[in-house]
């Protein structure tokens, strides 16, 4: 990879920050979104504008070995705000004014299971990394602080999931879908469907039509 094709992938990588600031944006007035929302989206500007800077310097790169350098962390950075960007589209799609975990919850698990908050600690981490190359020596000071502080401040930000809905159940398929988990056991155990019905067998279960879950409990 050149210098231009650097400079193109930087390029790129600015729109997918573009575009994740405007879907932050559109999630922003959801009621009960968690903070970390809020805080993951708060650096934004800052990587974009990291970004550019990144930008101008990197035309003036000769060095193959640096060109390589910068690919790898910028590979790194981009795969991190796709998938970020994914999620956010995806909750705001499926949100109906008011944010739900289990719709969350279900975005991430099939995403790979990273919270919005530790993607974007993985894009500053990786931006981190490309602005404190030798290529860049004594041009990127400000941006290695800013960068470290968003890194920090994330850390103490309250978890989007706890870590154990994000743990599949040992011995277990799970499937998860908007508003709902499945969880199917092997072997003898509970089976729990959509977060509202119980059952526990030790051989074959067998199902017809199930009330709702409100309609049980009123009788």
């Amino acid at each position: 990879m050149s210098s231009p094709e650097i400079v193109r992938q930087i390029t790129d990588l600015i729109g997918v920050i573009e575009q994740l600031m405007a879907a932050f944006d559109s999630i922003k007035d959801l009621s009960n979104l968690p903070e970390a929302f809020q805080e993951a989206s708060n650096w934004l500007p800052i990587v974009e504008r990291t970004l550019r800077d990144v930008k101008g310097s990197a035309e003036k790169l000769k060095s193959a070995e640096d060109v390589r350098a910068l690919k790898t962390a910028l590979y790194s950075c981009d795969k991190k705000a796709d998938n970020l960007l994914d999620i956010i589209e995806q909750l705001g799609e499926k949100s109906k004014g008011e944010y739900h975990s289990s719709v969350y919850q279900g975005i991430v698990m099939r995403q790979g299971k990273q919270r919005v908050e530790t993607l974007m600690d993985g894009i500053l981490e990786s931006l981190g990394a490309l602005v404190t190359h030798k290529a860049f020596l004594g041009e990127m000071h400000n941006q290695i602080s800013l960068l470290a502080k968003g890194r920090e401040d994330l850390a103490g930000v309250c978890p989007s999931l706890a870590d154990s809905d994000l743990a599949d159940l040992p011995g277990a398929a799970n499937q998860y879908g908007e508003n709902s988990r499945q969880y199917n056991l092997f072997g003898e155990g509970t089976q729990r469907i959509a977060d509202g019905h119980y059952f526990e067998a030790k051989g074959n279960q067998n199902f017809g039509i199930l009330p709702p879950k409100e309609a049980v409990e009123s009788i």
